[in-house]
């Protein structure tokens, strides 16, 4: 994995050592080494985390008048390959930037259709440049316009860096205080600061200008199979996607929590390598943990039971209190937004510690999105109207002062970006009313929950310079789970059955019976104390930006009550203190990046 910069230079020269130090922004995410092409008309920066052909695979990569700087890995080389081979193309290593950059010499745009993987990439040729993201966000990719010329990088930081201007307006404190942590499809919360979209490509050349294009859409039909033809092509797709995500030259370890996902995991891994090493994620002060609707069981007993039947050496990594607290900084700083709080802080921590040894670990993620795994599918609520991880907007109507609370009103953007949202769920028409609603399900889980998961990955993990791979969003895996009618994955009371009955016989029968629990939180009664601490002291600053955009009195309230939430204000848990948490963050945010509001 690496981190990409590139800039065109066709209206205004590149600023070389401002490049330079926009690419150094990024050095967390390739620190092993780095290339810079400057050409007329183009600038390219590269840094990279060495996984396949560590000689073999520097960037930027250039063949003749074509240049390539990519970050991903390509999951269906052999078909590639063969591709090109049909064509008398040659590869002189095994190197997949090479093989990409030889299909988009010649199959252009057309390439994409091609790929499996996780990938962004700015490839350009005779003064045109293509960009591109994966089909479903692994991997990030942003852009802005600086006079009339173009500028992509692969974390914000980098264009901040670059431009040195970091404005906020309406839509982004929409974003912030309305779908935060999470975001809109293609937006940031930065003015003029864009997300590519995944499964999106972007084109630019000096006469057209900037033109975006969808290149991939998840195709819809009708699965015909019988349930037990569905739980066996379930099990065949799903373990091919996680074998063939194993490929590196540096080997791989796996996450494994002692959930259903990451056992399958890490089962099917330790099946097709040796020595394998496996990590878990625990609290200080667990023994406060206390079951919930959501968080029903502790993960380390189950985690256990798997590591001894594969015979993995589990390493279970215990977050202080103290770093917990301290890297919810450094969580803002990877993210470049404020995030999940504790559960981006917390993973961080794990990702440390993994990449002291590793440099790829396979993890669970989007498995949940896929097989129904989460409440908001299977339980019978009143009609939806907003994103159902979307949460007492009340109460975040409440934080904001009157100034705010009526410029921004939330509720309105939030149903607009819903409505959206509906609007582009593909579905057939000749299905039942149930079977479309929980496809539309699916596809808002996809297009919106899973990438806010996605994201929180790839930052926090590659932070560490560490690259994390996510088999349940293999493109074939998403493809065939997308199909599948939504009784067999919701069957006899059981969420992702589906999934369960796939791998009844390979995984302990413990973990396949085990209620689903998300990534765990703290449940320290220290840290809840240390989060209201940092709090109180940014309310301490009359000149914190809280007071700005918030209602103070009534916060102070919330700060002075022992009294719990009724309702998360996002997700399934997080709760008082992670919006305790979160608004440290905005302060620090506003602090750190200097940031303007624009009225």
């Amino acid at each position: 994995m690496c981190g990409i910069v590139y800039k065109s230079n066709f209206y205004s020269p590149t600023d070389y050592n401002k490049f330079i130090l926009a690419c150094d922004k990024l050095n967390h995410r390739g620190p092993d080494s780095f290339g810079y092409l400057f050409t007329k008309n183009h600038s390219f920066g590269h840094k990279r985390l060495s996984i396949i052909d560590i000689e073999n695979g520097n960037q930027p990569m250039s063949i003749l008048n074509h240049h390539l700087i990519y970050n991903g890995e390509l999951y269906n080389q052999d078909e590639l390959i063969e591709l090109l081979n049909k064509n008398n193309i040659r590869l002189e290593n095994h190197s997949d930037t090479l093989l990409l950059l030889k299909l988009l010499m010649s199959y252009g745009a057309n390439s994409l259709k091609k790929l499996n993987g996780i990938f962004s990439f700015v490839y350009e040729a005779d003064n045109k440049v293509i960009a591109a993201r994966d089909m479903f966000g692994v991997k990030p990719l942003y852009y802005t316009i600086i006079d009339n010329d173009l500028f992509i990088a692969s974390e914000i930081k980098a264009i901040l860096e670059y431009t040195n201007e970091a404005v906020i307006n309406k839509e982004g404190l929409c974003e912030l205080f309305g779908m935060g942590p999470s975001h809109s499809q293609g937006k940031t919360v930065f003015k003029n600061i864009y997300e590519l979209k995944p499964g999106h490509m972007l084109i630019f050349d000096k006469e057209n200008g900037l033109k975006i294009h969808k290149y991939y859409e998840i195709p819809v039909y009708k699965n015909n199979m019988s349930y037990k033809e569905a739980v066996a092509k379930t099990e065949e797709v799903l373990s091919k996607a996680i074998k063939r995500q194993m490929v590196s030259d540096v080997g791989v370890s796996s996450f494994l929590s002692g959930g259903l996902d990451s056992s399958i995991i890490s089962t099917v891994v330790a099946r097709n390598s040796n020595n394998l090493d496996t990590y878990n994620i625990d609290y200080q002060d667990s023994n406060e943990f206390k079951p919930n609707d959501f968080e029903i069981s502790k993960d380390l007993d189950f985690a256990k039971i798997i590591s001894d039947d594969i015979d993995s050496n589990l390493h279970c990594v215990i977050v202080d209190n103290k770093s917990l607290v301290e890297n919810l900084k450094t969580a803002v700083d990877l993210r470049d937004t404020p995030g999940m709080t504790d559960i981006d802080s917390s993973l961080y921590y794990l990702a440390k510690n993994i990449a002291k040894k590793h440099k790829v670990s396979m993890s669970g993620e989007c498995a949940d999105e896929l097989f129904g795994g989460y409440s908001w599918f299977y339980k019978k609520n009143k009609e939806m109207k907003i994103f159902p991880w979307i949460r007492n907007i009340e109460l975040k109507n409440k934080l904001l002062n009157n100034k705010w609370r009526e410029k921004l009103n939330l509720e309105e953007y939030i149903k607009n970006e819903y409505d959206m949202a509906l609007a582009e769920a593909p579905i057939l028409l000749d299905e039942s009313e149930t079977d479309k609603k929980h496809r539309i399900m699916t596809y808002l889980n996809i297009k919106y929950f899973m990438t806010n998961l996605l994201d929180r990955k790839d930052r926090m993990t590659m932070g560490a310079s560490l690259e994390v791979r996510v088999p349940f969003c293999d493109k074939e895996v998403v493809e065939l789970l997308y199909n599948m009618p939504y009784k067999y994955k919701y069957r006899y009371k059981t969420e992702k059955k589906l999934l369960r009955d796939a791998y009844k016989d390979i995984v302990d029968k413990s973990v396949i019976k085990r209620k689903k629990s998300p990534y765990p939180k703290s449940n320290s009664s220290e840290y809840n104390r240390r989060v209201k601490e940092l709090l109180i002291e940014c309310l301490n600053d009359k000149n914190s930006i809280l007071y700005e955009l918030l209602d103070i009195d009534y916060l102070n309230n919330l700060i002075s009550s022992d009294d719990e939430l009724e309702a998360p204000w996002y997700g399934q848990l997080m709760r008082k203190t992670a919006l305790f948490a979160y608004l440290y963050q905005i302060d620090y945010w506003f602090k750190k990046y200097n940031i303007r509001i624009e009225e």
